[in-house]
């Protein structure tokens, strides 16, 4: 599996072959995921959405990875913003998750 140069998942570790010479899973192993300290809650509005709110916090729309990390209990990282109940007049569109208080980790350090 190739994936470009900067990816995120660049440096993700493949799975090794088993021992017992029979053919493995050519695949991926999963990316580690961070744990960053939270020092800040956002409290989810109208219109929010990840790449946003990492434009907001940190100056680059891609780090909405950092949301997602700070907040691991959530499976899917769009589930953090928008709930499994429809838009009341539009069922095909996802409601936001008003007022759900989201953990937001600091800026990586530049070394």
């Amino acid at each position: 599996m190739a994936f470009f140069k900067g990816s995120y998942y660049e440096t993700t570790a493949l799975f090794e072959p088993p021992e017992d010479g029979t053919r493995g899973f050519r695949g991926v192993r999963g990316r580690a995921i961070a744990n960053p300290e939270a020092v800040l809650e956002h409290s989810v509005a109208v219109g929010d959405r990840l790449d946003q709110m990492a434009q907001n916090y940190y100056a680059n729309p891609r780090d909405w990875r950092r949301l997602s990390d700070c907040n691991a209990e959530v499976m899917f990282p769009e589930d953090m913003v928008y709930g499994p109940d429809g838009h009341p007049d539009k069922p095909e569109v996802a409601a936001e998750k008003i007022g759900t208080t989201l953990l937001v980790p600091r800026r990586r350090e530049v070394r």
